[in-house]
Formats: structure tokens, sequence, C-alpha cells
């Protein structure tokens, strides 16, 4: 994983962007652990972990990037 992703609470960040309603102590306690974050999402979605941990490790897409894929 690269230092860019990993630096500054990035799953975390991620996380509440996708599902802000989580509990922000409850996930500082996941120390950045993708696998631990998921279970916590789990808890509170139907979606799989397996997916949720997927969601949250995808790597990120620049606006430059999705202007060369969708035209």
């Amino acid at each position: 994983m690269d230092t860019v992703r990993t630096g500054g609470a990035y799953f975390e960040r991620r996380a509440l962007a996708l599902w802000p309603r989580l509990d922000r102590g409850a996930l500082r306690r996941c120390n950045q652990d993708p696998e631990r974050i998921a279970a916590l999402v789990a808890r509170r979605t139907a979606m799989p972990q397996d997916a949720i941990k997927s969601v949250l490790t995808m790597p990120s897409v620049s606006e430059d990037e999705t202007r060369t894929w969708f035209g």
C-alpha cells in the first residue's frame, strides 16, 4: 500500500464519507485496519463485510481519469 493512501487516517475518512453516522470513537479504535472497519460497518448495514473492505481499499480515481474512462 502506498504512503499517500495510508497517511492521515485515509480509511477513517473514507469510511466516514461513505457511512457518515459511524461512531467516530469506535472507528478510531479500529486503528486504520480495513478488516476491523469493515466489521464495524457490517454491523450497521446489510452489505457483506468483503464488499465493505473492497470499497474501503479500492484506489482513488482522479477527475482526469474519470474523464478518460467515461468521456
